[in-house]
């Protein structure tokens, strides 16, 4: 073994078991070894200041001596306690699943490594210059443990072709068969275990990535109603009444108040059908979001109808903080603007400001988050069923409206009502497309609120908006929230004003 100080490249093809120092966390959540001079290596598995055993894996040909990968063999000391120590991970899965990588790390650590991840993110990756007090404190998930409202599970096929289920083993598509996860709550699990006996029960096969029936199991649960979705190849005729019966005989022991089967016909490995041909019980559910009490809103706990398939935040408790720090950033940045430009009319006759747009609106969460304090809302989405629920989840808020439109027509809709007051959006992982980046560029909306679960995209977006000859924008805070306690992942709400608007 040899320790950090003396890392030398293994030979292409070849092997090598260094002893490292970990210093710190990669964006993506993995372990950083580095030490000046020396290659920096990226750890799959540790926590910054473990000193470990790793295997170093045979270096790229042509890939350079700047960095190298490699795998946790065994930790050979803790992290000390100068550094905030550790804990027993509690799951007895941790060791091989991939959910939930930093149990070992306490809660404290773990906010304070996002705060870190995400202000690199925006400083690496956007080159954004920004100020000590623009980045807040982050906002903590409401339970470290059960916070989940949807887990999504894999089947595989086992021993003597019976399906199994479970979770990701770390780093692989391989799954693990699971028997609790601490992030669902005790009646999702039982449910989930009923649903896997029903499935070895059932003569049914597990798909393989090729061939095989069974795909994926997911669990949603909301506003004390459960729901399980089970996802499937394409079926034959003889297995679409065992699947029928399989459903039916959940939802009528109680385990599950809702079933789905859907079909997915795509090979990519995704927990997603295409189509539901069949569903029996409660094939909705109501996520309750309490937002905050302000002067002139509605004041009320927003309720929103999800079906088996809508996007919606998995830390649902959390989710009304995400939602609630995302209004009081937009209110705030709304009344800076009104302060900066006194001649503008910035307040209706009915005491509202005139009007807010959502895109990638989903089922409406953060439009009508928004809603009680303008007089026009606009949602614009481009997921039919998501736009019809969102219609529902309206009911009470008749000045707001939502369009299945995708984002990429936001230069449309913008030459046809000229900007709002208020753009906010939620778009997806890989951030929000350039197309749509140029059209708020060029109708430069007043004010931008942003809403992100990654940080390297974030970072992307916002030095598009803010630097360059086109730099229309500045931001004015930047807040984390823990949507995921036991991962790196974090998400995060951006207020931003726009620019010279004296």
């Amino acid at each position: 073994m040899r320790d950090a100080s003396t890392i030398s490249c293994p030979h292409h093809g070849t092997t090598t078991d260094l002893e490292l120092v970990l210093t710190g966390f990669a964006h993506d959540g993995r372990c950083v070894a580095r030490r000046e001079g020396e290659p920096v290596v990226f750890v799959r598995g540790g926590l910054p200041g473990q000193r470990i055993l790793a295997r170093v894996a045979p270096q790229r040909a042509g890939g350079g001596k700047r960095m190298l990968e490699a795998e946790l063999v065994r930790v050979l000391a803790p992290v000390p306690g100068n550094m905030g120590g550790e804990r027993p991970a509690p799951c007895p899965h941790a060791e091989d699943c991939g959910g939930c990588p930093w149990q070992a790390l306490p809660y404290t650590g773990q906010l304070a490594w996002k705060e870190r991840l995400l202000m690199d993110a925006l400083v690496r990756i956007g080159k954004l210059r920004l100020s000590p007090h623009i980045l807040r404190p982050i906002i903590p998930s409401s339970a470290e443990w059960g916070c989940r409202n949807k887990m999504e599970f894999a089947f595989a096929p086992g021993v003597k072709g019976h399906p199994l289920l479970g979770l990701r083993r770390r780093n692989s598509r391989e799954v693990v068969e699971t028997s609790s996860c601490l992030l669902a709550s005790p009646r999702m699990m039982a449910a989930f275990c009923a649903l896997r006996e029903a499935a070895q029960h059932s003569g049914l096969s597990a798909w393989d990535g090729q061939n095989g029936l069974l795909r994926h199991a997911v669990l949603r649960e909301a506003g004390g109603a459960l729901l399980a979705e089970l996802i499937t190849a394409p079926v034959k005729e003889c297995d679409t009444a065992c699947i029928r019966s399989l459903g039916e005989e959940l939802v009528a022991s109680g385990m599950v108040d809702g079933f789905a089967h859907s079909v997915r016909q795509a090979k990519s490995d995704v927990a997603y059908g295409e189509s539901t041909p069949f569903s029996t019980g409660r094939t909705e559910l109501t996520e309750i979001l309490d937002l905050p009490r302000t002067p002139g809103g509605h004041n009320e706990p927003l309720r929103l109808r999800l079906g088996h398939a809508s996007f919606f935040q998995v830390n649902g408790p959390t989710a009304s903080k995400l939602y609630g720090e995302a209004l009081n950033m937009a209110l705030e940045a709304l009344e800076g603007a009104a302060n900066r430009m006194p001649g503008k009319q910035w307040k209706t006759g009915a005491g509202k400001l005139p009007s807010c747009w959502d895109i990638y609106s989903g089922v409406g969460g953060l439009a009508l988050t928004m809603a009680p304090y303008f007089e026009h809302v606009l949602g614009l989405e481009n997921v039919a069923p998501a736009v019809r629920l969102a219609r529902q989840n309206a009911g009470a808020f008749p000045q707001a409206r939502f369009e299945c439109a995708d984002a990429a027509r936001l230069g449309e809709y913008f030459r046809r009502f000229g900007p709002p007051e208020l753009l906010v959006c939620d778009p997806p992982r890989a951030g929000m497309d350039e197309k749509t980046t140029q059209a708020i560029l060029r109708a430069r909306p007043g004010c931008l609120v942003l809403v992100s679960c990654n940080p390297a995209t974030l970072a992307r977006d916002l030095a598009r908006l803010t630097t360059g000859d086109a730099a229309a924008y500045e931001i004015l805070a930047v807040r984390p929230v823990d949507m995921f306690p036991q991962t790196p992942h974090v998400e995060c709400v951006v207020s931003l004003r726009a620019k010279g608007a004296e």
